[in-house]
């Protein structure tokens, strides 16, 4: 009867040490790769498509395929979604209740009327954590739905990104077209400009006009160029390729969002847009945080049940209830600081719902003026063509010397490019206003982001 109690002691005490050594995880190392690697070409992405399909390999993409690319292979996109898995552990974490403790000793009979030496040994549990572990875990759970809605948001504006870029190539190929065709006109007007001079049939001044405009041309283009070839570097960063990849681009094919659509997403941005709804997550989980702090200012228990025997053998079995006085701390502080950081996470979902709705406006208001200086430039654009066209057709019957030509065909070159820009310029703002309104995401009804201390 005596040794009972001791032998079960020992009995648990060995299996829960045979218990914590099968739980223990094992390492594996995970090398850091440290060259790059990006890929030739748009075959070698991956293009197959979550809802079935595969975006094609070959020919011009619409900048809205690209951006469909860039969210499949964008690098940056990667670590985002791990840092979801994150979260997601976290919160796995957040639901474990704490181990029991076990412990033990042995002291040796050295001297005394003592018979035999004494054994001691006790398991214990915090209860406490019981206590505060739904709210915990409310919490964690807030989490991990604020950061998968962070990730959203990402991928959101890396495709809004590529589509822009896209867009930006597109109109900046053509711009280069329109320029490259009015550079050629110039560059025989200037040949044959060269050649009357040459003979005595032109003045100097006269024939140096298309030389003038054939550099302006040049300095232009180069600009373009320029502007077309960082495009196309950020592009295939975001999509993961070498820089020389090949980057076909088709026309835009962004619709225009009516006037009272964009009111009404306005007034629902804050069950739509992925980081408003990743700030309403925050403050559910700052909520949750206040919560588990007040439930903790209460007395923390912790129960354990000791046993074993002394030096005369008496073997003793019994509980053991632990109470944290709250005299001083109280966990006030804790309780504090939780207060506090719900309200900044109100104040900052507020702020960051008023800028986006008025970001949103203001970018339909700039579409407006856009669309209006559009119709403008391609009225522009088709009179300096015509004036063009008849400007060749009367230099060749010799009514106009070369400097007007020049003129003519110069002026007809930057009216189409100002056109085309602008065209792309609408697209880009389009996508930038869909973008901010969240639009084609669903509504979330059922998150509540209200709370009051």
């Amino acid at each position: 009867m005596i040794r009972s109690p001791l032998l079960r002691l020992r009995r648990l005490a060995g299996l829960g040490a045979l218990l914590g050594l099968s739980a223990c995880a094992r390492f594996h190392p995970a090398p850091l790769a440290l060259r790059p690697s990006p890929a030739a070409s748009l075959a070698a992405l991956d293009r197959a498509l979550p809802g079935g399909g595969t975006i094609a390999a070959r020919g011009a993409l619409t900048p809205g395929a690209y951006a469909a690319l860039a969210v499949l292979n964008d690098p940056a996109l990667a670590a985002g979604r791990e840092g979801v898995r994150l979260a997601s552990a976290r919160q796995f974490a957040a639901g474990l209740l704490p181990d029991p403790q076990v412990s033990g000793g042995f002291a040796a009979l050295l001297g005394g009327p003592g018979i035999a030496p004494s054994i001691s040994g006790g398991i214990a549990q915090d209860i406490a954590a019981l206590a505060t572990r739904g709210p915990r875990l409310s919490a964690a759970r807030a989490r991990t739905a604020a950061a998968a809605a962070r990730f959203e948001w990402q991928e959101w504006q890396v495709a809004a990104k590529a589509e822009t870029l896209a867009i930006g190539l597109w109109g900046e190929q053509r711009r280069l077209a329109a320029l490259a065709r009015a550079r050629d006109a110039l560059a025989g007007l200037d040949r044959a400009s060269r050649a009357a001079i040459k003979q005595g049939d032109l003045a100097l001044g006269a024939g140096a006009a298309a030389a003038a405009s054939l550099a302006g041309i040049e300095t232009a283009r180069d600009a373009i160029a320029r502007r077309e070839q960082a495009d196309h570097a950020a592009l295939a960063a975001l999509l993961g390729l070498a820089p020389g990849a090949a980057l076909p681009v088709s026309e835009p094919d962004s619709a225009p969002l009516p006037a009272r659509l964009v009111a009404a997403l306005v007034g629902s941005l804050a069950r739509r847009r992925p980081d408003l709804i990743a700030l309403r997550y925050g403050y559910r989980a700052a909520d949750a945080d206040l919560r588990a702090a007040i439930r903790a200012q209460f007395p923390l228990v912790s129960l354990a049940v000791n046993g074993g025997t002394d030096t005369t053998r008496v073997a003793s079995l019994g509980p053991t209830i632990t109470l944290d006085l709250p005299l001083f701390d109280g966990h006030r502080g804790a309780i504090a600081v939780a207060r506090a950081s719900r309200r900044q996470l109100a104040a900052a979902f507020r702020a960051a719902l008023d800028q986006a709705a008025g970001q949103a406006e203001a970018a339909q208001q700039a579409l407006t003026l856009l669309r209006a200086e559009y119709r403008r430039a391609v009225r522009r654009a088709a009179i300096a063509r015509r004036d063009a066209a008849a400007a060749r057709r009367a230099y060749a019957a010799g009514l106009i010397d070369a400097r007007a030509e020049a003129d003519l065909i110069d002026a007809a070159a930057k009216r189409r490019a100002e056109a085309i820009d602008l065209r792309a310029r609408i697209a880009a703002g389009r996508v930038s206003l869909r973008t901010l309104l969240g639009a084609g995401l669903p509504v979330i009804r059922s998150l509540s982001a209200s709370g009051k201390d």
